[in-house]
């Protein structure tokens, strides 16, 4: 299993705090949003016009649908809000900080 395939739905476990903040260090820009069982990572993307935007959403929809996982977005003229937790666990799993790494690579494609 590569660093950005998640792990199967049964395996999704909730992270702890340390390993949030360790995760959290690897990826640029992603923060820390909400708490409890809505504890979530989010980071918002800024855009040029709002075609490059929703070009930026439907690749984030392909993604999710590639990882059974799918962000809640919120989607402005020239920007989008990624938002990753694991429902179904109330919590960060190693699928949310996989599922941000795809996200970023669409900015950034040669990291």
């Amino acid at each position: 299993m590569s660093d950005t395939t998640p792990p199967p739905r049964a395996l999704r476990l909730v992270l702890s705090a340390t390993q949030i903040i360790a995760a959290m260090a690897k990826l640029d820009g992603w923060k820390l949003h909400g708490d409890g069982a809505d504890v979530a990572i989010e980071k918002t993307f800024a855009f040029k016009n709002f075609l490059r935007t929703m070009a930026f959403v439907n690749a984030i929809a392909f993604i999710a649908e590639q990882q059974d996982h799918h962000p809640e977005l919120l989607v402005h003229f020239s920007s989008c809000s990624v938002r990753f937790n694991t429902h179904d666990v109330q919590g960060i799993t190693a699928t949310d900080f996989a599922c941000a790494a795809l996200v970023d690579a669409l900015q950034n494609p040669t990291t």
